[in-house]
């Protein structure tokens, strides 16, 4: 079976959509399917990881995000993954000859030309989608796409709270990251672990940060679920990083960067999953401070949150969205 997954990656959309398609693909893979991502991708770092003969994906390099050209595959399937994918696109690529998956978060096109459409987020069940008839939908947090680094690790929760992960997606054009660091840079007896993406182009802005604790800083990080394996708290935003923290039980403190991720924090936030930031680009260093104090201190508090994200988020999301392509093949 050939697969196509069309999911792009720059400063303007960041790279979530492009790391939850990662996700399907190797599942694709791990069946012995071919698989071929097509995209439009200003990351040299996620390029490499497309190409890498560990991951074994045929790559198909777009010089510019308008341009729809697509393998001669028929009778396959394709994924579809783009905030600015419009329905002229999903359109081509079902006239093309592929079924086809759309992954898409807000229900903002007219019609949706896909055999599949996949929301993962909170508040999918709340969104109407016109589609085709026969189209299936899967919503909600059952189909979140884990890419295969994470595995069934249970958290532990302690009265000890040392190791902070700060990790804001990845492109953060803004730099919330260095704002994040700065607001804890004058804590003691902590170590903080700060991730930035393979997009982010100010990580040596961020270096220049003086810190009372330990700092290391990782950028194009391949094993996310090993990173965070070692943490205690988390400092995040609202994207698909929130999804990976609940299924390894980090308790977080959640701020918005985008207007779409205020949907996905809202949802976070009624549920008591998270703590909620509010948007970084207002909430003051004393305010993003403050928040990781109060998680760091009550143990009772992380506990729950952990147990809570855990069951939300069970790490078999792929495997029904697998499922239900192989229920329509």
């Amino acid at each position: 079976m050939n697969i196509v997954i069309r999911a792009d990656a720059y400063p303007e959309i960041g790279t979530g959509h492009l790391m939850r398609s990662l996700a399907l693909g190797q599942a694709f893979k791990d069946c012995g399917w071919r698989v071929t991502f097509v995209t439009y991708c200003e990351s040299p770092g996620l390029i490499a990881r497309l190409s890498a003969s560990e991951e074994g994906f045929d790559v198909l390099l777009l010089k510019d995000k308008s341009d729809s050209v697509l393998p001669p595959h028929k009778n396959s399937w394709a994924v579809a993954d783009g905030v600015a994918f419009d329905s002229r696109l999903h359109k081509s690529m079902k006239d093309a000859g592929f079924k086809l998956i759309i992954i898409d978060d807000m229900a903002g096109l007219d019609f949706y030309h896909g055999d599949i459409i996949l929301n993962q987020n909170l508040h999918a069940h709340s969104l109407r989608y016109n589609h085709e008839d026969g189209a299936r939908l899967l919503l909600g947090p059952e189909y979140i796409l884990l890419r295969r680094e994470f595995s069934r690790i249970k958290k532990i929760i302690t009265d000890k709270c040392i190791n902070v992960l700060i990790t804001l997606g990845g492109a953060d054009r803004d730099n919330f990251t260095q704002k994040v660091l700065n607001s804890i840079k004058t804590l003691r007896d902590i170590k903080i672990t700060v991730v930035v993406g393979a997009g982010n182009p100010n990580i040596e802005s961020i270096k220049t940060v003086k810190t009372a604790a330990p700092v290391t800083i990782l950028q194009s990080v391949n094993d996310m679920a090993g990173v965070m394996a070692s943490q205690d708290v988390a400092i995040t935003s609202g994207g698909t990083t929130v999804w990976e923290l609940a299924f390894m039980g980090i308790p977080s403190v959640v701020g918005r960067i985008a207007p779409i991720e205020d949907y996905l924090v809202e949802g976070l936030n009624r549920l008591g999953l998270f703590i909620d930031c509010g948007w970084f680009k207002t909430a003051t260093e004393d305010e993003i401070r403050g928040n990781l104090l109060k998680l760091s201190a009550n143990m009772k508090l992380r506990k729950e949150m952990s147990a809570l994200a855990q069951r939300l988020v069970d790490g078999h999301g792929r495997d029904r969205v697998f499922e239900a392509m192989r229920a329509r093949t």
